[in-house]
């Protein structure tokens, strides 16, 4: 019998830390559309708990507000390193 290894499903934060160490921007919404996540905000309260610096600034366009969050330091790891 053989048995194949299945890849490691990541987490939403980390799926949310590689997005951001990549480089970009997230907002809730954004979150919702990429990666059907509901639980966005707090995810990103979880990774601040764990000591990531995460950036945040209010947006308003077309009239309505929300927040983009991102990581300011580029980091040089790629998807599969970063765990949490």
């Amino acid at each position: 019998m053989t048995t194949s290894k299945q890849p490691t499903k990541q987490t939403y934060s980390q799926i949310i830390l590689n997005h951001m160490l990549a480089g970009k921007r997230l907002s809730n919404m954004q979150a919702y559309d990429q990666y059907g996540m509901t639980c966005f905000l707090q995810r990103i309260s979880d990774l601040r708990a764990a000591g990531i610096a995460i950036q945040d600034e209010v947006i308003e366009k077309n009239g309505k507000r929300y927040k983009s969050y991102w990581i300011d330091q580029p980091a040089n790891t790629t998807d599969s390193e970063v765990t949490l």
